[in-house]
C-alpha cells in the first residue's frame, strides 16, 4: 500500500457506532463506506477495492464468522478483517477467528487511540502481506534451483528438507545425516558447519555418493542462527565431467590421446624446478618421423593419422617397459611422452646420470620403430630423427630446452635421417644464420645483389667451347660472397627459389642471346629446383623469358636431378614432353647419386645425363669409379642420350673420358666459373683431341 488514506468498509447493525466508526475514519484521513446490511456490504466488497474490513461481532441473521468465510473464500483471502467485540462476546470472537478474521477491537472502543490503532493495523497487514510476497518469491527462487537444502541443527539432524533433485540422497527430514550418508561425509559436512558458524562465513567442500551412479556434489554451509545451519547439496558431476572434457582438450592431443605441447611444457618446467633443487640432471628429446610427409600425400590424411595412432601406443609401451627397467631403484616420475604436433613427439627424461643414458633410451626407440606397420596391406617402415638437449647444459628453462633440442633434430634430419644429435651452441648459431640468409633473400633481388657465373663445357667432337652453365652467386654488401650451398637450400625451404629461379634463368637468356648475336652461338645449361618443376606453371613461365629475351628453346638446356624425378611421375612426364615439345634440351644432374629406376627412367624424354663428379674424382686410380663411369656412358648411349662428365680436375681425367666417349667435359681442368665478361678468351680457345690441349683462336675464326 503505497498511499497512507485507505479505503476501509464498515459493517454495523448499530446506527449510532457505525456513524462514529465512519467519522473517526474520515477524521484519520480514510475514505469509508458504512453498511448496516452485510448483504449489501458484501455485493460492494466485489465490486469495488477495498484495504480494510471492520466487522460488528454481533451482526443480526448473517454472522459475523459466516461474513468472514464469504469474504476469505469469495472475494480477497489476505484483506484485513478487524472484528469490533464486546469484552464479554468470547464465543463470537473465537468463532470469527476461526473463520478469517484478522485481529479485533474491544468494545465500547476508546476513541481517542482509534486512529492510530487503525494505522497500526494496516502497517502490520503490509508487513504481513509483504512478509507473504518474499517468502513466495523466495519458494519460487528455491523451486528453481536444482539443489537440496537441509536445515541441521548442531547435533546433525535434519530439521527440515528441501528436496528438488534426489530424494534418495538424504532420505528426508526425519532421518540424521548419518542415517543416511557415510560417516566420513557426515564428518567432513559438520566440521565444515562448525567452520561457518565460528567464523560467520559459507562454507563449502566437495564429496562423492554412490547412488545410482557416482555422484559429485559440492556442500555449502552458512549459519542460520546459534542452532541451525543451512546445508545446500548442489550435483556438479555433470560440471565437472564437462571441465575434465575441457581440460582434456586442452592438454591432452586429440588423436592420440597423449599429452600435447602445452601439458608437455608444464610437465617440463615442473621438472626443471624439481631437478633444480635437488642438483638433478635430465634430457629433452624430440622426435621427427622421416618420411611421413610422403605416407600422408601418397595414402591419405586418414591413413597417415592411423600411422600416428600406432607409433604413439609403440613409443608408450616401450617406453613404458624401457622405464620400469631403468628406475627399478629409482623414486618419482619417470620417461613421459607427448605430441608437440604432426609428426613430432617429445620425451622428457628424468634423473638423467650421463649423456650415455639419453643415447640408450633413444636406441631403445630406433629398435622400437624399425618393426613395420602394416598399413592398408603394405609395410610401411618408418624411421626418426632425434634431437637431444640436457639440463642444465642447453638451457634452464622449458621453452629454450624445447627449442634447442628441436635444433638438433632439424640437425639430424640434415645429416641423413634415422639418428640423433646432441644440441650444441654452433647450431643455434647457424640457424640464426639461416634466418638471417632468408630475411635477407627477400631483399637481395630487389638489391640486385644477385650475379651470375659461367662455367665452359667442352665439346670433344669439335674441339670447342659449346655450352656454359650458369650459375649463381650472392654478394651481400656486409657479409660478402655467399655460397650457393648456404642460401639456396634456404631459399629453397622458403619458397623464395621461384623467383629466385626465374631471375636466373631470364639473366642467363638474356647473356646467352647477347653472344649468340655477336657470334657465338652457345647452348646454355641451367639447372631447374625441384619446387621450381612442380609448379604447373612452369612450361608458360619458360616460353614468356624466351620470348621476351629472344634465345631460342633449341639452345636451352635444363638441368634437374634425379630426386626431382623420381617424385610425382604422371606429373613428372607431362612436364618433361611439354618442355622437350618446345624444342629444350632436358639433363639428369648428378646421375648416378640418387634412385633412378631404369624401368622409369627410359620412359623419360631426356637428352643429356651428367656423371657426378663424385665418380670423376676417384679417376684414374679408382678401379670402382672407373666401372660405374663407363656403365653410365654405355646406358645412355643405349638410350639414345648424350653425356657431360663434370669435375673434370686433370688431364688425365679428360683424356679417360674422352676415350669411354664422352661427348661432353665440365670442370676446372676445362675452366672455372667466370663473369660474363670474361668468357671472350675461352670462347676463343680451341682443344685438340690429342692430349686434351688448348691453343687460343682469333675471334674471326671462331665465328667461322
Amino acid at each position: 500500500m503505497n498511499s497512507s488514506r485507505k479505503k476501509i468498509l464498515v459493517i454495523d447493525a448499530d446506527p449510532a457506532e457505525r456513524s462514529l466508526l465512519h467519522a473517526n475514519l474520515e477524521q484519520a484521513g480514510h475514505e469509508v463506506r458504512s453498511f448496516g446490511d452485510s448483504q449489501a456490504a458484501l455485493q460492494m466488497l466485489t465490486i469495488q477495492e477495498t484495504d480494510m474490513v471492520m466487522l460488528d461481532a454481533n451482526l443480526p441473521g448473517k454472522n459475523a464468522a459466516r461474513v468472514c468465510s464469504f469474504i476469505r473464500t469469495q472475494t480477497c483471502n489476505n484483506l484485513p478483517i478487524i472484528l469490533l467485540a464486546s469484552q464479554d462476546d468470547l464465543t463470537s470472537v473465537e468463532q470469527a477467528f476461526e473463520a478469517g478474521a484478522t485481529d479485533f477491537l474491544v468494545k465500547p472502543i476508546d476513541w481517542r487511540l482509534f486512529g492510530q490503532r487503525v494505522k497500526y493495523l494496516l502497517h502490520a497487514h503490509e508487513f504481513r502481506d509483504e512478509l507473504i510476497r518474499s517468502n513466495a518469491r523466495n519458494s519460487a527462487i528455491l523451486d528453481a534451483i536444482p539443489d537440496t537444502l537441509l536445515r541441521l541443527d548442531r547435533q546433525g539432524r535434519v530439521r527440515d528438507v528441501r528436496e528438488t533433485a534426489r530424494a534418495e540422497m538424504t532420505g528426508g527430514a526425519q532421518y540424521d545425516l548419518a542415517n543416511s550418508l557415510p560417516a566420513e561425509v557426515v564428518a567432513r559436512i559438520m566440521e565444515a558447519a562448525l567452520l561457518a558458524h565460528s567464523s560467520g562465513t559459507v562454507g563449502s567442500l566437495e564429496i562423492q555418493l554412490e547412488l545410482d551412479q557416482e555422484r559429485q556434489f559440492e556442500v555449502r554451509l552458512a549459519r542460520i542462527d546459534l542452532q541451525e545451519t543451512l546445508c545446500l547439496f548442489r550435483d556438479i558431476t555433470e560440471t565437472r565431467q564437462a571441465e575434465n572434457r575441457v581440460y582434456r582438450l586442452a592438454h591432452f592431443d586429440n588423436l592420440t590421446g597423449l599429452p600435447n605441447r602445452l601439458s608437455f611444457s608444464e610437465r617440463l618446467a615442473d621438472e626443471i624446478q624439481r631437478a633444480g633443487r635437488i642438483n638433478d640432471k635430465l634430457a629433452v628429446l624430440v622426435m621427427d618421423l622421416d618420411g611421413f610427409k610422403t605416407i600422408n600425400e601418397s595414402m591419405g590424411l586418414g591413413a597417415g593419422d592411423q600411422l600416428l595412432k600406432w607409433v604413439a601406443d609403440r613409443l608408450q609401451q616401450g617406453l613404458r617397459s624401457y622405464d620400469m627397467v631403468a628406475r627399478s631403484d629409482s623414486i618419482g616420475r619417470g620417461v613421459d611422452l607427448a605430441r608437440l604436433g604432426g609428426d613430432e613427439f617429445t620425451v622428457i627424461m628424468p634423473h638423467l646420470k650421463d649423456a650415455e643414458n639419453a643415447v640408450n633410451l633413444v636406441q631403445r626407440i630406433h629398435e622400437m620403430m624399425r618393426d613395420p606397420f602394416i598399413l592398408e596391406g603394405r609395410q610401411v617402415v618408418l624411421t626418426t630423427s632425434i634431437g637431444i638437449a640436457l639440463y642444465p647444459d642447453d638451457g634452464d628453462n622449458a621453452a629454450t630446452l624445447m627449442m634447442h633440442a628441436d635444433t638438433a633434430m632439424s640437425h639430424a634430419k640434415s645429416q641423413g635421417r634415422d639418428n640423433y644429435q646432441f644440441y650444441n651452441a654452433s647450431l643455434t648459431q647457424n640457424a640464426l644464420r639461416r634466418l638471417d640468409l632468408k630475411s635477407n633473400l627477400r631483399l637481395a633481388l630487389e638489391r640486385n645483389e644477385f650475379f651470375l657465373v659461367y662455367q665452359p663445357q667442352l665439346d670433344l667432337a669439335s674441339g670447342r667451347i659449346q655450352s656454359m652453365e650458369a650459375l649463381i652467386r650472392w654478394r651481400h654488401p656486409e657479409h660478402g660472397l655467399i655460397s650457393p650451398m648456404e642460401f639456396i637450400p634456404v631459399a629453397e625451404e622458403s619458397g623464395l627459389i621461384v623467383p629466385i629461379g626465374e631471375w636466373v634463368l631470364r639473366t642467363a637468356c638474356t647473356d646467352a642471346a647477347r653472344w649468340k648475336a655477336a657470334g657465338y652461338p652457345l647452348r646454355m645449361a641451367v639447372n631447374l629446383s625441384a619446387i621450381q618443376f612442380r609448379s604447373p606453371q612452369l612450361v608458360n613461365r619458360i616460353k614468356d623469358i624466351l620470348r621476351q629475351t629472344g634465345f631460342a628453346a633449341e639452345l636451352l638446356e635444363l638441368e634437374v636431378t634425379e630426386g626431382t624425378l623420381m617424385d610425382h611421375t604422371e606429373a613428372t612426364l607431362e612436364t618433361l614432353n611439354a618442355l622437350r615439345k618446345e624444342g629444350m634440351q632436358l639433363s639428369l644432374d648428378d646421375f648416378g647419386t640418387g634412385y633412378s629406376s631404369l624401368s622409369y627412367l627410359k620412359r623419360l624424354p631426356l637428352s643429356n645425363l651428367k656423371v657426378d663428379q663424385s665418380f670423376v674424382c676417384g679417376l684414374p686410380e679408382d678401379g670402382e669409379s672407373l666401372a660405374i663411369v663407363r656403365a653410365i656412358v654405355a646406358l645412355a648411349k643405349n638410350l639414345g642420350f648424350t653425356v657431360t662428365a663434370e669435375g673434370i680436375e686433370t688431364e688425365e681425367q679428360a683424356r679417360i673420358l674422352n676415350e669411354l666417349e664422352c661427348e661432353t667435359l665440365q670442370g676446372y681442368f676445362i675452366g672455372k666459373p667466370v663473369p660474363a665478361e670474361e668468357l671472350s678468351e675461352l670462347m676463343n680457345r680451341r682443344w685438340s683431341p690429342m692430349g686434351l690441349r688448348h691453343e687460343s683462336l682469333n675471334p674471326a675464326r671462331m665465328k667461322a
